[in-house]
């Protein structure tokens, strides 16, 4: 009992926290339990999207924000196209694997964000792709119908709030919160008082709708593409059905390297006017255990009791987690 005030105030922000995030987001929207940037994501524009029509020629990755959503689109992407990396190179992810829920009223028409330069695919393109970091109640009905395949990517939480925590540093419709230091974040992560909403809801109701629906969702973990991607890749394929030969897949996975990806501008997002590339780039480590280097003891003993608690009778678990 002598620990509980202590612990407490370590996963809960204070009400000058909270006011404080709220105010630097741009055109910051609650909604639910989301907080949304309006510069980029309206509740007007989520609520719309509940008849977005789609079939089995669609795919969509779901995510918490800094999971492995490029990774996992660009791989997903690569296998849509059949193998084809020289043609997806000519065409910006961005374009190849829109965001679901952008509203871009905001954004300038030369935006590679912008509708008018969206969903464009190569000749070779067997299905569409789509990003979104929906909570599953907002998902278009097709998709909870089982109408599209539907591929999660989770990713050990103490590395998503490290990565996302980075991210709020850099992405302009976050508020560029350079002021911000990691154990303010903290709170803000663990509470789900966050833009996209409490990552222990997100990723258990996920785990939940795949276990559900296997036919037409997958759970994907970041830290087995880590550990395999060639495996993960196969699974992949068979789970979208496109077959790739032994030769394309070599290629995919050499293209999907974190280190070919970052040094490719249509991957990490070089030249997108939402971010500042010159405190972080969009793609920053990829690695596994970098939240070593930024949780303290106490942090991580009260994420550790707050896991169990939250994840607790779902199965659910991460490599990388002690």
């Amino acid at each position: 009992l002598q620990n509980l005030p202590t612990t407490m105030s370590i996963l809960e922000p204070t009400d000058e926290q909270k006011q404080g995030y709220l105010a630097r987001i741009p055109m910051s929207e609650v909604f639910g339990d989301n907080i949304l940037p309006g510069v980029v994501c309206t509740s007007e524009k989520i609520l719309s999207l509940k008849d977005f029509p789609l079939d089995d020629n669609d795919v969509i990755i779901v995510s918490y924000p800094k999971s492995g959503t490029t990774w996992a689109s660009e791989l997903v992407s690569a296998i849509a196209h059949e193998g084809d990396i020289e043609s997806i190179k000519q065409i910006r992810m961005d374009e190849r694997v829109p965001w679901l829920e952008l509203d871009d009223k905001n954004l300038p028409e030369g935006s590679p964000l912008h509708s008018s330069r969206r969903g464009k695919a190569c000749p070779s393109a067997k299905k569409r792709v789509w990003f979104t970091h929906l909570h599953p109640e907002y998902l278009p009905l097709a998709a909870k119908q089982g109408k599209c395949k539907v591929i999660y990517v989770g990713r050990n939480p103490k590395d998503t709030a490290v990565s996302f925590y980075h991210f709020h540093l850099m992405a302009k419709f976050l508020g560029l919160q350079t002021s911000m230091t990691w154990n303010e974040f903290f709170p803000l992560f663990t509470s789900g008082f966050l833009c996209s909403g409490n990552w222990f809801k997100h990723a258990t109701s996920y785990w939940k709708f795949c276990q559900e629906n296997p036919k037409t969702a997958r759970f994907l973990k970041f830290e087995e593409m880590k550990k395999d991607l060639m495996a993960e890749m196969v699974s992949l394929e068979n789970f979208i059905g496109i077959p790739l030969s032994e030769d394309q897949r070599v290629k995919v996975v050499e293209h999907c390297s974190f280190g070919s990806m970052k040094s490719n501008k249509a991957t990490n997002r070089v030249g997108v006017e939402m971010f500042e590339e010159k405190i972080s780039s969009f793609m920053r480590k990829g690695i596994v255990g970098d939240w070593k280097n930024y949780f303290t003891v106490a942090q991580n003993e009260a994420f550790n009791e707050l896991y169990k608690q939250k994840v607790a009778g779902t199965g659910l678990h991460f490599e990388g987690l002690e």
